[in-house]
């Protein structure tokens, strides 16, 4: 059979490349299921079986080498892409080549190596077009942009992933207009331009949604997680990352995993939720040890030291940033060694070790030039290439013009710097010590808001707190057209407990329930105390019926309490009045109509709960 398509080659190349120019359908169904669950891929196809053609091995490799890719695994996946390359000659069946190159190239860009890569996309990119396959093309152009945009060439990626939409738009490709999108909106991310963004991501979570995309599902959110981070929109972008982490441990994407929590830690530790901040970057640590990324290792470990720092822990962030500053080992650190002598002149100043201090803001400053200089070399030596091969004889006095005037503006520029660094290097230790008299001023504040904020016994929000959480989130809910669920909760025959058994049984009660209440919910429900017994909860995105199922599983083991602390002689329930957020845009009258159900519930009998306007049919 292969014989006689090497002779059919003879009669018409371009036959040839329509005939074969596509994977068949076993490969087709693994690079489906690469964009779900790319792990469970990997567990049905290596090792590779050998008894098959060398195409068809060749067509594993490069599924294998997606798959790693998709996890983020990018050793594996260039090792994968090398061993299908192995098997092929790029004469007989130059479709599969390219496809492996793009692979190739692929990982090399995660692995930092992206100009390697360059001629090879570039190539397969030629060939796409001029054998008019437009799969071929679609991938090559994604990889060809996402190369640019790790090369920090962004307006060349959006208009490769811009081609790419139009190409998806006008023709039936398994990469879709919505997959593009979400191309273009890392575009803009990487800009720091999240309303542009968001947009383009929100097309992509809805298209993955409805195909059932788990993986690239996992990343969009991730994404758009991110940019509504930028915007402030704080309790929005957390439950995004917190979807996607779930969703990436689901589908054992470790790595997205440990990138949300990587990013869930940052958003925490402006919350000045520390702990739990430190208790994210120690999984995101463990994971990136895992897959052996040195890149995001430095990030975690930095981030850590930020929280010494800010806990006034200033020996263990130093102990944190010297094993960061083991893995930036190489000119490929040269960003990271910049953030590194960054935060250990903050340390030092922390420790009161000025001088140290000093030393490293001017390293700091050193590494920068340097930096700086690098990527200035790099973009001229992209240009000077792209105008010899592309421009005619005529242009290269232009060009070498142009070289000239940016030559002598970076030597001007270097000029200025030599004649300011004195003065930005008094500049920044002045600085270092503000923002250590800010670091302390902010631990204060967030001290006095914690007081604030949460009930001294119960450790649940305040009524003011919990009115005001209430508030934003019905607002979203109304705005998005989302569920959402208050209920009344309020401990049946407490007065008698506190009559009976005195006040401090009471308060164990209190503190029993509140602490079973912050163990059954999730982190983003509303619980709040607003009476002495009575307690306000608030189910974002959450329906009357799944409210139902919650609260009814909670109020069951609400009477488990007295015996959790010891006071098997109480007997505790718990009545609860429900409704929907759907009733009403104004707090204080959802509250009404949740106590109107709640009075209805202990006119039941207690220990039940009632629903609004269903309050007389239907008993839970």
């Amino acid at each position: 059979m292969f014989s006689l398509i090497l002779l059919l080659s003879a009669y018409s190349e371009s036959v040839f490349a329509r005939a074969l120019t596509d994977w068949p359908e076993p490969i087709l169904k693994s690079l489906k299921g690469v964009r779900d669950n790319p792990r469970q891929v990997l567990d049905q196809i290596l090792p590779p079986n050998n008894t098959k053609t060398a195409i068809d091995e060749a067509g594993q490799h490069f599924v294998a080498s997606r798959a790693y890719s998709s996890l983020i695994l990018h050793n594996k996946a260039l090792e994968q892409a090398e061993q299908g390359l192995a098997l092929l000659e790029h004469d007989q069946q130059p479709w599969l080549f390219h496809y492996l190159q793009l692979a190739q190239a692929e990982a090399l860009k995660g692995l930092g190596r992206a100009r390697e890569a360059e001629l090879q996309v570039a190539q397969a990119i030629r060939w796409a077009r001029h054998n008019d396959s437009a799969e071929l093309l679609a991938y090559a152009l994604s990889v060809a942009g996402y190369m640019n945009l790790t090369l920090s060439e962004t307006d060349k990626a959006l208009g490769r992933f811009q081609e790419g939409y139009r190409l998806a738009q006008d023709n039936a490709l398994r990469l879709s207009p919505a997959d593009f999108s979400g191309m273009i909106a890392l575009v803009y991310e990487y800009r720091d331009e999240p309303a542009l963004a968001i947009p383009y991501f929100e097309e992509a979570q809805a298209y993955y949604e409805k195909h059932q995309r788990r993986l690239e599902l996992a990343n969009t959110m991730f994404g758009l997680g991110r940019s509504y981070l930028k915007l402030n929109k704080q309790q929005v972008g957390l439950e995004l990352l917190v979807k996607s982490a779930r969703l990436a441990v689901n589908i054992k994407d470790i790595q997205g995993a440990a990138y949300s929590y990587q990013q869930i830690s940052e958003v925490l530790i402006e919350r000045g939720n520390l702990d739990e901040a430190g208790s994210y970057l120690v999984d995101a640590l463990r994971l990136f040890e895992e897959a052996k990324n040195p890149y995001q290792q430095i990030g975690v470990l930095l981030a850590q030291a930020r929280i010494g720092l800010i806990e006034g822990a200033a020996p263990l962030a130093l102990e944190r940033i010297e094993a960061a500053q083991l893995l930036a080992d190489g000119d490929a650190f040269l960003p990271h060694k910049v953030q590194i002598s960054k935060l250990k002149a903050e340390v030092f100043a922390a420790l009161g070790e000025y001088r140290e201090a000093y030393q490293l803001i001017l390293t700091m400053l050193a590494d920068e030039r340097r930096l700086q200089q690098e990527q200035n070399s790099q973009r001229l030596i992209k240009l000077k290439t792209a105008f010899e091969t592309e421009q005619q004889r005529s242009q290269n006095a232009l060009l070498q013009e142009q070289n000239l005037r940016q030559k002598a503006e970076l030597e001007s520029e270097r000029k200025q710097r030599g004649y300011t660094a004195i003065v930005v290097t008094l500049l920044a230790v002045i600085c270092l010590l503000l923002m250590w008299q800010h670091q302390i001023s902010k631990r204060h504040q967030r001290k006095y808001e914690t007081l604030a904020n949460k009930d001294g016994l119960t450790g649940l929000l305040t009524r003011r707190k919990t009115l005001e959480d209430v508030g934003q989130q019905l607002n979203l809910a109304h705005r998005h057209n989302e569920y959402m669920t208050l209920a009344l909760l309020d401990l049946d025959h407490f007065k008698h407990i506190n009559d009976t058994w005195g006040h401090q049984a009471g308060d164990d009660i209190l503190r029993g329930f509140s602490a079973l209440a912050n163990k059954s919910f999730r982190g983003t429900d509303i619980l709040g105390r607003i009476g002495g017994e009575e307690f306000l909860f608030a189910f974002p995105h959450t329906s009357i019926d799944d409210a139902v199922k919650l609260l009814n599983r909670f109020r069951e083991i609400v009477k488990d309490v007295p015996a959790r602390i010891g006071r098997e002689d109480i007997t505790l329930s718990v009545s609860i009045g429900l409704v929907s957020g759907d009733e009403s845009e104004d707090t204080a009258q959802l509250m009404n109509l949740a106590d109107e159900a709640l009075y209805v519930a202990k006119a039941a009998g207690r220990d039940c709960i009632r629903v609004y306007q269903q309050a007389v049919a239907r008993t839970s």
